[in-house]
């Protein structure tokens, strides 16, 4: 990947504190919004350990994270305590001992338009 476009999406993940989350799998397709916070082009998400998604995810690693600055698509795997070793912010929002939390490696980021429909950028991430 350029360096531009990685520094792009870099700082574009870098804004949005939440993200709606969609999945698919044995309980249907589910869409909700979640705390995120992202580390590169590495992005987190704190979820319930009750949400119906983290049944979806253990058949189907396929997600995509939308936000008004971007979509992305990628591969989500839930975390074991080994996060808190992660400096993430998200650690102290209220209620994370009832929470797990998923890491999404993407593949590809759509940057959204300002104003208007569409995407102005679409970067692929090897």
């Amino acid at each position: 990947m350029l360096d531009y476009a990685r520094q792009h999406a870099v700082e574009a993940l870098s804004i949005p504190r939440t993200a709606v989350l969609a999945t698919s799998g044995p309980a249907g397709v589910q869409a909700s919004e979640f705390p995120c916070e992202a580390i590169g082009l590495d992005v987190y998400l704190l979820l319930p350990r009750t949400s119906d998604h983290l049944y979806n995810l253990e058949e189907n690693p396929a997600v995509t994270l939308l936000t008004n600055l971007w979509e992305l698509s990628g591969k989500a795997a839930i975390l074991g305590p080994e996060w808190l070793d992660l400096e993430l912010s998200l650690s102290r929002a209220p209620g994370v001992e009832w929470c797990v939390v998923v890491h999404v490696t993407p593949r590809k980021i759509q940057i959204r338009r300002n104003e208007g429909w569409g995407n102005t950028e679409t970067i692929d991430i090897p």
